[in-house]
């Protein structure tokens, strides 16, 4: 049975709730123009479909194929009464609008919303900063949120990195009342306790994955990395032994620094900044989130690498986000996650 989630609107105040005590009564002009305010606020914030742009976003889209039986024999077939064009195709004889199976189907809060939602997200405000700007429930943001882990779950499979690539592992720490405890003490070190984070970059684009728990070895590393570095390139690494095997099976230029080696340097003296910069670039956005589930964390990871890769622009990420929301043949209802 799913756990039934709570969670307050932010369009109440203590004035407005239909069953309140305040509501019979008469309210103070401060009580008034609390609640007034805080509505307005809400609508500007939420509009109506129909007062929104919706239609200008979908019906300037081009759909290709059939929703259904990826027939490209389609024509146009009127409009909903939000102005939204609607299709049909002439093979199958299914109609429907863009949105259908795709995370926008049935939705009730405007698409232009996104953007707004989208641009916190890429700025690394935590999930609640996110629910109350926006003026949403937090289950309504964490709703969207999962709809981002779709779009982007097979986000990182065709990363390939390239020329000088440099590599590390970096560690998370599981929540606390699921830290082992042997003796009465709780595990410490690179124990189960910590999750190992494969992370790897080159001159423009980053990647990362979970390894497992505990420390790293020369199976986790290369099952982790072996699909995303070009052979024949040059990987610069600490001496973790095992980055070894991924070298030999890829055929790499091994350039490696002991730690001891580098200690007391500048960052811009360090020959392994780059990678040092994007583990503490990691470590800061995933602790802006720090009370996610861990079982999330590839989903959390895959999101890491989408906002910190090219484009930089936040708003041709977004286009990037849009084009394959309604290129996708993936749905999530709300009832199905809560």
């Amino acid at each position: 049975m799913k756990t039934k989630h709570i969670s307050s609107s932010r369009r109440a105040t203590p004035w407005s709730t239909a069953n309140s005590e305040a509501n019979k009564t008469e309210l103070t002009g401060i009580q008034k123009l609390n609640s007034e305010t805080n509505q307005a606020n809400y609508y500007y914030k939420h509009p109506l479909q129909i007062d929104s742009n919706d239609a200008y976003i979908l019906n300037n889209f081009i759909l290709k194929h059939c929703k259904f039986c990826n027939s490209t024999y389609l024509q146009k077939d009127g409009f909903t009464k939000n102005g939204i064009q609607r299709y049909r195709c002439r093979e199958c004889s299914k109609r429907y609008t863009l949105t259908k199976n795709s995370i926008f189907e049935n939705h009730k809060i405007p698409i232009s919303e996104w953007i707004e939602y989208l641009l916190s997200l890429f700025r690394e405000q935590s999930f609640t900063s996110i629910s109350k700007m926006n003026k949403n429930s937090y289950t309504t943001t964490n709703y969207w949120l999962k709809k981002v882990f779709l779009l982007i779950d097979d986000y990182q499979n065709n990363i390939i990195l390239s020329n000088n690539i440099q590599i590390d592992e970096t560690f998370y720490s599981v929540v606390k009342r699921e830290i082992p405890i042997i003796k009465g003490k709780k595990q410490r070190g690179l124990s189960n306790s910590k999750i190992c984070i494969g992370i790897a970059c080159d001159d423009t684009h980053v990647y990362c994955s979970v390894e497992g728990t505990g420390k790293t070895s020369m199976r986790k590393t290369t099952d982790t990395f072996i699909d995303h570095i070009k052979p024949g390139a040059t990987l610069i690494h600490d001496a973790e032994k095992s980055h070894n095997e991924l070298v030999q099976l890829l055929n790499l230029t091994s350039i490696q620094y002991h730690s001891k080696d580098l200690k007391g340097l500048s960052d811009e003296d360090n020959p392994l900044n780059p990678i040092n910069t994007r583990c503490s670039q990691l470590k800061r956005f995933l602790n802006s989130h720090s009370g996610f589930n861990r079982n999330e964390l590839q989903n959390l990871l895959n999101l890491y690498s989408f906002i910190f890769n090219p484009p930089i622009n936040p708003y041709e990420k977004i286009e990037i986000l849009l084009n394959w929301a309604f290129e996708k043949p993936i749905s999530l209802k709300y009832r199905e996650l809560y």
